[in-house]
């Protein structure tokens, strides 16, 4: 299986090497081969402990009166910093027609 790895350096600090997609996967090393021999060894044992799978979870919280009304028009307006972004359904569109794209080999 391959993995995303962000590996970094900064002047005068150790190599840095962390997995986004698995939790507490990040290494640090003195050279760069080491930080990839690393990882590779603390992917082996995160994965060797975990269990990928689905899990359903409901769109929306409960809402009641007023907030019912708005998050059932567009049910990401009631949550965080991008609550008033107008843009934020273009984005979502936009995402998807790529997704979609890339299922199709386009």
């Amino acid at each position: 299986m391959e993995y995303v790895v962000i590996l970094t350096q900064q002047p005068g600090a150790p190599w840095r090497a962390a997995v986004p997609v698995l939790p507490d996967c990040a290494v640090e090393a003195s050279t760069r081969r080491e930080a990839l021999e690393k990882i590779r060894e603390r992917i082996t044992v995160v994965t060797s402990h975990s269990e990928v799978l689905r899990l359903h979870v409901p769109a929306a919280p409960k809402t009641t009166g007023e907030q019912l009304s708005q998050a059932s028009q567009t049910p990401w307006q009631w949550f965080g910093a991008f609550q008033n972004d107008p843009t934020w359904g273009l984005l979502f569109d936009e995402i998807e027609r790529q997704r979609d794209a890339h299922k199709m080999g386009k």
